[in-house]
């Protein structure tokens, strides 16, 4: 059984989402729940759970605040928010989960499917320092670092070190500068989702392309690039005369 604990400052969510935990997740035992985050953060530096289901909004402490001041966490979280706003982006930068509330059956399903799946079941102090981090650069309007999990390690990298993403099934290919690559767990549409904002392109349903780091366009063959890593990526027909608008 995945030992849990739910923090929720309003009382109807953390208690539907234990009743849903109970229903559809068979695998997670609720040990408690909390209202309050400051007992919550009290709770957890003596008790720490398997799992944290933290909402984000929240008064007193806000449940980035919270793990903030826990300072480690020995246990793996699952944001809940009722805004798909303020911090996502950082959450999702960190290779970090959350739900949207009201939390769907299926989502959540799946979120503790992948908890389980994962080889590790705690956050590191590089992802927390790295999502802190990115907590204030979006703040301030600016990118933070995207988290690049393997099997093996994560790398944090800034958007702009990614030349070309390259569709491997349900994986994804990530091209970096210096030569290096990462195969990462994650779709396509994930990433194209996930740098969304940012100088990338869907050239082909294939490739997700870096703009600042196309080096030349040729025509010819049908048109193509050629990236700074000397890279050769087509360009599908429908998406050439929005790619070159782009320029």
């Amino acid at each position: 059984m995945i030992k849990a604990v739910l923090v929720d400052d309003e009382r109807h969510s953390v208690e539907t989402l234990a009743w849903k935990l109970n229903q559809f997740c068979p695998k997670v035992e609720v040990v408690t729940q909390f209202t309050d985050s400051m007992e919550a953060c009290e709770y957890l530096s003596k008790n720490p759970p398997e799992l944290l289901f933290l909402d984000i909004e929240m008064p007193r402490l806000n449940g980035f605040e919270l793990l903030e001041k826990l300072g480690t966490v020995p246990f793996d979280v699952i944001f809940t928010t009722a805004y798909d706003e303020f911090g996502i982006r950082a959450i999702k930068f960190s290779a970090l989960d959350y739900l949207l509330k009201p939390v769907q059956k299926d989502e959540l399903i799946e979120a503790v499917e992948k908890y389980t799946k994962k080889n590790t079941h705690h956050l590191s102090s590089s992802q927390l320092e790295v999502l802190f981090s990115n907590i204030k650069e979006e703040a301030n309007g600016r990118p933070g670092k995207i988290a690049l999990a393997t099997k093996e390690s994560i790398e944090f990298v800034f958007p702009e070190e990614i030349i070309v993403c390259v569709s491997d099934s349900n994986y994804t290919m990530v091209h970096l500068q210096e030569g290096r690559k990462k195969l990462i767990s994650r779709t396509l549409k994930d990433f194209e989702s996930l740098l969304n904002g940012f100088s990338f392109f869907r050239v082909h349903h294939s490739y997700l392309a870096n703009l600042n780091h196309i080096h030349e366009f040729i025509r010819a063959d049908g048109g193509y690039l050629i990236m700074t890593n000397g890279m050769k990526l087509p360009v599908a027909r429908t998406r050439r005369e929005e790619l070159l608008r782009k320029f």
